[in-house]
């Protein structure tokens, strides 16, 4: 890929997050919309010109992974004459060091590191790794940018840890009036700390500048260790006892667990379940240095046009055509087939990270979407495991069944404990608190240039409505940033369905939160302090929030 160092500056183009279920076309006008800042002062001069536009709101743009309408709506078939929406693109700013040229500045003393929030998490880890220093808790794949998973829950895979926000020490925020705002665990509103707020915000406060992680020591390569077990086809009889006994010992022997279920296992022969492990081991028998590598920077991929993930490099349309298919067809046969490919590619790429010493494994995927929710439970012993095993049966159950919908992907499940973030579906009043998080996995076409969403199905969308009841009603709240709301909570028809991102459901969650405890009240009370005109207070964050 050739490097592009030089900032876009301001344009007006075709936005679409990577799933593309949102697309957001320029105004007819031709006015630029989309910017992308390179220093304070171009930040500041943005904001205070959107600010002075009445009605128009700003909001980051990031790596464009995040489903709802957090980013900017879905204006298909609704073009405006004039841009409201505005959007900022933060790859390629900087303003860190002492000549505010660099975007990662590390303590190796302290264990920290300051970082932009455009940065990539696969950046990052390169930054740590050539220092000795490793995050305490990563996703799969290095395509998010910092700023936007700590907007939202986004978690990794370590037991004892939870969501990658609450391993961050401060966030510096740019407000509606042009000023930075530094917020640490010394700031509070309304004797509410400002860090319960700010860690997943939403973007509703501003705009998030640079944010200063708590990292750990990795004194060698071989300091992580890497590990994985496969276990069945197990008999359907045996399914739930052999999970609660396996992840009984697992939960408790590894640090980071990252696991694949799949439903059809006993059907073809192979494995039920993949856990992925790994462990940080201080003294290593083998000790390897550290080498860091120099992946492409978040303001090299952005002049190419690229955010994200990268699709699968061959074959994706096919991919994704025999995917669909295999959701629709009568027999579960060839979604059987597919979940046992999937695991085998999954292997593959983990082989491919371990040779390299990372645990950024997830290095290309096919364009989906997902539903994420995050279930308490009473603990990761026999109990709790036993829950845990609920969420994943109310899906096993339904798609083995001959003429139902069938799921073409393995689902993944990862194990975090809880935070105190307003808005967190891990938020939790009791510290110990563990949750399960589930991601089931869908195939959908593409709409077409005048529809919004994508084409969801009959049979898809009365799946994940019945599959969103079941993990509502086992506690669960929605992951920020993928698909929910498959249902109206107001409609009595347990068999009732609905697009997804229901109104009805959207501000359901929002009192679900209020009742388990969270500040979510200061969480209003503060974005009204700070951002009285709502500037960042888009239609989604509006229903949301009330």
């Amino acid at each position: 890929m050739e490097k592009v160092n030089s900032a876009p500056g301001q344009s007006a183009p075709q936005w679409q997050n990577w799933s593309r279920n949102i697309v957001h076309n320029a105004p007819t006008d031709g006015e630029d919309f989309y910017f992308t800042p390179t220093t304070e002062a171009e930040l500041r001069e943005i904001v205070l010109k959107v600010a002075a536009i009445d009605g128009a709101t700003l909001r980051v743009s990031g790596q464009r992974h995040s489903q709802p309408a957090l980013v900017t709506r879905d204006n298909r078939g609704d073009v405006p004459a004039q841009a409201k929406d505005y959007l900022v693109d933060m790859s390629c700013y900087v303003d860190l060091g002492a000549n505010k040229d660099q975007n990662m500045v590390v303590d190796v003393a302290k264990k920290q590191v300051t970082v932009n929030a455009g940065v990539r998490e696969d950046d990052l880890d390169a930054f740590l790794t050539k220092n000795n220093l490793i995050m305490k808790t990563v996703t799969a794949g290095g395509f998010f940018s910092i700023g936007g998973m700590t907007a939202v829950d986004v978690h990794g895979a370590t037991v004892q840890e939870s969501i990658f926000a609450e391993t961050v020490a401060s966030f510096s925020v740019m407000q509606a009036d042009g000023t930075i705002r530094y917020i640490d665990a010394d700031a509070s509103f309304d004797n509410v700390s400002l860090l319960q707020l700010i860690r997943v915000s939403l973007g509703a406060f501003g705009i998030v500048t640079s944010m200063t992680v708590n990292v750990l020591d990795r004194p060698y390569a071989t300091t992580l260790k890497p590990s994985r077990e496969l276990f069945g086809p197990v008999r359907a009889s045996n399914l739930r006892k052999t999970f609660i006994d396996r992840y009984q010992a697992l939960l408790t022997s590894h640090d980071r667990v990252e696991s694949f279920f799949n439903p059809y296992a006993d059907n073809i022969l192979s494995s039920s379940f993949l856990a992925l492990n790994w462990d940080l081991v201080t003294d290593p028998d083998e000790k390897v240095p550290n080498v860091g590598t120099d992946p492409d920077s978040a303001c090299e991929l952005a002049g190419n046009g690229v955010f994200g993930a990268p699709y699968l490099q061959v074959g994706e349309e096919v991919a994704e055509w025999a995917a669909i298919a295999a959701q629709q067809a009568s027999s579960d046969t060839a979604a059987a087939l597919i979940n046992w490919v999937a695991i085998k590619n999954i292997q593959s790429q983990v082989d491919a990270a371990n040779a390299r010493y990372s645990d950024l494994w997830l290095n290309n995927a096919a364009r989906v979407a997902f539903m994420s929710y995050f279930v308490p439970l009473p603990g990761i012993d026999a109990d709790g495991l036993a829950k845990a095993w609920e969420g994943l049966a109310v899906v096993r159950d339904y798609v083995i069944e001959g003429g139902n919908f069938h799921i073409a992907a393995p689902m993944e499940f990862r194990f975090v404990k809880a935070c105190d973030a307003a808005l967190s579906g891990t938020f939790a009043l009791d510290p110990e608190t563990m949750f399960i998080n589930l991601d089931l996995i869908c195939f959908v076409e593409e709409q077409d240039a005048n529809t919004p969403g994508l084409k969801y199905t009959e049979a898809l969308l009365r799946f994940f409505a019945h599959v969103e009841r079941r993990w509502v009603e086992l506690g669960g709240l929605p992951h920020n940033g993928k698909m929910y709301g498959f249902y109206d909570p107001t409609n009595p028809d347990e068999e009732s369905f609905t697009q997804p991102f229901n109104a009805s459901f959207i501000s359901y969650t929002t009192g679900q939160r209020i009742e388990r405890g969270a500040p979510v009240p200061a969480f209003k009370a503060y974005r009204q302090s700070v951002d009285p005109k709502g500037l960042f207070y888009n239609p989604y964050l509006q229903t949301l929030l009330g």
